[in-house]
């Protein structure tokens, strides 16, 4: 039996992985663009911050990493047609000195894309000051640009905006941050979280919200002078900087593949598509959310892992006959770190949950401690609970904390959401107590009962 998957991104490398696991004896065959493997889309910033030196180094396997494993690894190589009724593969392969057309045949195809930052179009005139980050490409022609400016534009207030804006913020340049929302990192914090994490931000940052880039402005030459913003503010930006959520690639599979109204490959529960032998992973396809019937489009390298394992397990199954599994609804768990402190959140916001049609209600407390006897006078942790006002099941929950070990009840809380726990269920909950380690009451159980007596 052979399995194609089109992509070395981290969902195709974690489903050849998790193939090969369960049936030595498939023959896996991975078909990758670039001369990169699962390369980590942040890895702008980790540069920046001199956490590596290369852009190449960030990456999370190699071809003879793979090739070790027995997965078949095809590195510059790009599809140019899938025929599905042949089950056929066509495919370029390109180098320095050649360039090489081939097919491959499969029993199973994997599609595992990604997405590409989506931006607004400009003159090509401009083109040298607007810059994306998706691709270790684009990242590469970002760095170059950046180092290059004084003053950069970041289109997007999300996570990845505000992690480019930190490290931006470190190399002392001024940094304008646009977003079109009205709260800053929407979908993931409240104002109590925003709001403490605003005390950190570093002078030379600026916030722009309710706004996007209306047009780039020129002076009477034609030059690039810098861009305008939708409510009219001017910025003289020496690059702009698109840290927008991606959109999928699916220009290989459009034409013979049902898709989403969001653009996505659409899939049953399996990840199987409307070709059945064909599963689609990773940013190619939305995931089911909890609390809720609809489906999110979440590009996050957790959810890459968990489709390709998933989509791995479902099209042996198929072949076999054997038990497939569902893919599982998710939390929409992330973490990141910016400007000395540790945020995370798991679930719905409170400022999103009346979208969803939720009433809901929330409590947020600070500790300063997290012993009788503390020794570390700079902890910290603000937490927040989001939980039904009828039935107290918790429906989501933020961090922010100076302490990074506490980042870890984030994936409490997800299980919390997850298993539909209660606010009565969690104040009572089991937890150690030490009292060099912690208090008698863990701070979720405490959270939980500060919320029932509200």
């Amino acid at each position: 039996m052979r399995i194609v998957i089109i992509g070395g991104s981290h969902a195709g490398i974690a489903a050849a992985r998790h193939l090969k696991k369960v049936d030595p004896k498939v023959d896996v065959i991975i078909i990758e663009k670039s001369s990169v493997l699962g390369y980590v889309a942040s890895s702008l910033n980790l540069v920046l911050e001199g956490y590596i030196q290369r852009l190449e180094d960030s990456k999370t396997a190699t071809a003879s990493e793979l090739l070790s494993e027995g997965i078949n690894v095809m590195l510059n190589s790009e599809v140019t047609k899938i025929f599905p009724q042949e089950q056929t593969v066509h495919f370029v392969t390109s180098t320095e000195s050649y360039q090489q057309e081939d097919e491959v045949s499969y029993d199973g195809l994997i599609l595992a894309m990604g997405s590409s930052t989506f931006r607004s179009e400009f003159a090509s005139d401009v083109e040298a000051h607007i810059t994306t980050y998706k691709t270790i490409g684009q990242s590469k022609q970002a760095l170059e640009k950046i180092e290059n400016a004084q003053t950069v534009a970041i289109v997007g207030a999300g996570l990845i905006g505000f992690e480019l804006a930190e490290s931006l913020s470190g190399q002392q340049k001024a940094v304008h941050l646009i977003d079109r929302m009205d709260t800053l990192l929407f979908r993931y914090f409240d104002h109590e979280i925003a709001k403490i994490l605003m005390e950190r931000f570093p002078k030379n940052l600026q916030i722009y919200l309710n706004s996007n880039v209306a047009h780039t402005i020129k002076n009477e030459k034609g030059d690039y002078q810098g861009i305008e913003l939708s409510n009219g503010t001017k910025i003289q930006a020496d690059v702009v900087v698109y840290a927008v959520n991606p959109r999928p690639n699916v220009a290989l599979v459009e034409d013979f593949l049902k898709l989403n109204l969001d653009g996505t490959v659409s899939t049953n529960e399996y990840l199987q598509t409307s070709d059945p032998a064909i599963y689609a992973i990773g940013d190619l396809v939305s995931i089911p959310f909890n609390h809720s019937d609809s489906s999110l489009y979440i590009p996050l390298v957790t959810n890459a892992y968990r489709t390709g394992i998933v989509a791995a397990t479902n099209l042996l199954a198929n072949e076999r006959g054997t038990t497939k599994i569902p893919f599982p609804k998710m939390q929409r768990t992330v973490v990141s770190k910016l400007f000395g402190y540790f945020v995370s959140s798991s679930g719905i916001n409170e400022t999103e949950a009346p979208y969803y049609g939720f009433e809901v209600d929330s409590v947020t407390q600070t500790f300063h401690s997290r012993t009788f006897f503390a020794t570390d006078e700079d902890f910290e942790v603000t937490l927040k609970l989001i939980f039904d006002q009828q039935t107290k099941v918790i429906m989501g929950g933020q961090i922010i904390t100076s302490d990074r070990g506490s980042l870890e009840i984030i994936n409490t809380i997800s299980t919390l959401i997850n298993s539909k726990t209660t606010l009565h269920q969690l104040a009572t909950m089991d937890y150690f107590f030490n009292p060099t380690i912690s208090f008698p009451l863990h701070f979720l159980n405490q959270l939980a009962l500060d919320g029932l007596l509200k």
